[in-house]
Formats: C-alpha cells, sequence, structure tokens
C-alpha cells in the first residue's frame, strides 16, 4: 500500500513541476477520447475485453502458489 502512494506521490510530483510532459499527457488523453469516439461501438467492445482479460489474469495469478 506504502508503495503504491509513493508512486502515486512521485507520479504527481513529477506532473507539478514538468508542465510540458502534463501537456503531453493531456493531449495523449484528447487524442485517445477522439479516437474512442470515432470508432465506437466496436471500441467500447474492445475496452471492455481489455479490462475483463486485465482483471482475469490479476485474479488467476493471485490465487497461484508461490
Amino acid at each position: 500500500m506504502a508503495r503504491a502512494l509513493g508512486l502515486f506521490g512521485f507520479t504527481g510530483g513529477f506532473l507539478v513541476i514538468s508542465p510540458q510532459l502534463r501537456q503531453t499527457l493531456v493531449d495523449l488523453a484528447n487524442s485517445s477520447v477522439i479516437f474512442v469516439q470515432s470508432h465506437s461501438p466496436y471500441s467500447y467492445v474492445g475496452i471492455a475485453l481489455v479490462a475483463f482479460g486485465g482483471v482475469t489474469v490479476t485474479v488467476v495469478s493471485g490465487s497461484r502458489l508461490r
């Protein structure tokens, strides 16, 4: 938990001190939204499948013996 919070803190810190990085991420988010909207409804189905696959991999890897 502390590691995840630390990573969020570092990410927020880098975004605060670097306006160019922040603008790059905002531009990427805007172009991603435009892409998804222009290819709907298939893009929404693809996003749902990728999210479901990610959840499945997370749940299965968590139950493996180490």
